[in-house]
């Protein structure tokens, strides 16, 4: 039997090489161009990459669930008008070195279109017309992350829309278990305080159930304050919420514990406030007295798997240390 050239084995391995090379080629271009067919809950059909490179959340809440999810992020991504850089509690490694540019409440088509999204995230649903603007810069899912309930139904409603199922469960989980960890302790301690999330706007001392601090209240299974207007499970019983004026203060005599908006920058309406500091039946409430109120960043509000975490951190350490 006659040997093999080498230089036969060379071209024949180069060939092999190159043919291996070629159908990986073939398989990545093919899972770039995969896409998911689908109909948003804004009523439009639209084609979604199941791999987008370039993800852009049109709100901040939305920039967080794409994260959350797991999709490469596009270079340029929005944030709200009044706020100087992504808020502090998003998983900042993931948000290293990206620009921003101001989104809310004033829309910046051009800065999105700039960003060269090939997927956009949108939750502002509320906007009738802004998905058919959206959708000529890049396939968009729309959805009403603010429609007044959880808004963990609609992002879980949205994850298996898109195919991250596992993504958003992993999230649930872990919450999940912290949620069981931290009432575990509040039992064992027999630490059960009446709670509010209560702000101040205009010269009016106000509290309702809206957003995530509701929700954390009722996940840990807390007392909230009858002005709270809450349901069992953290939202709204109406569309109203409690508006007291200086002289009606008083009314807060029954909580134990507040939770409160605060800016960016850590500006606290309630102890910056001239008329408060001056008001005799603020400045008795037990928990003025106590200094039992305790800031969080707004932004929390809005409803975001690292909004929700960071709020549940900041009741954990208010009520246990």
């Amino acid at each position: 039997m006659r040997s093999t050239p080498l230089s036969f084995v060379a071209l024949a391995a180069t060939a092999l090489l190159l043919t291996s090379c070629a159908s990986a080629s073939s398989d990545a271009s093919s899972t770039a161009s995969e896409t998911i067919e689908l109909t948003t809950p804004a009523g439009t059909d639209v084609e979604i990459p199941t791999e987008p490179t370039a993800a852009l959340g049109f709100y901040t809440t939305d920039v967080d669930l794409l994260i959350t999810l797991g999709y490469e992020l596009a270079g340029s991504q929005p944030i709200r008008d009044d706020f100087t850089a992504f808020p502090d509690f998003f998983p900042q490694e993931e948000l290293a070195g990206l620009d921003t540019f101001g989104n809310y409440p004033e829309f910046n088509l051009e800065a999105v279109l700039e960003a060269e999204p090939d997927f956009i995230l949108n939750g502002l649903g509320y906007e009738k017309d802004l998905d058919a603007q959206l959708q000529k810069i890049a396939p968009t899912y729309t959805y009403n992350a603010f429609d007044g309930g959880d808004w963990r139904d609609v992002a879980g409603q949205m994850a298996t829309d898109l195919g991250r199922e596992d993504q958003w469960q992993a999230w649930l989980d872990q919450y999940e278990a912290r949620v069981s960890d931290i009432r575990e302790r509040l039992d064992a301690t027999d630490i059960h305080p009446v709670v509010a999330d209560v702000g101040y706007f205009e010269g009016q001392v106000t509290t309702s159930c809206y957003g995530v601090p509701c929700l954390v209240f009722a996940d840990l299974g807390l007392e909230m304050s009858p002005l709270m207007n809450a349901t069992e499970e953290g939202l709204p019983a109406s569309d109203e919420y409690a508006e007291l004026s200086p002289e009606q203060v008083g009314q807060l005599e029954g909580i134990d514990v507040v939770f409160t908006g605060a800016e960016e920058d850590g500006t606290l309406w309630v102890e910056d406030d001239e008329a408060l500091s001056q008001n005799e039946l603020w400045q008795n409430l037990p928990f003025v007295k106590s200094g039992e109120y305790y800031p969080y960043n707004y932004e929390m509000l809005y409803g975001s798997p690292s909004g929700q975490d960071a709020f549940l951190t900041i009741v954990e350490e208010a009520l246990l240390g």
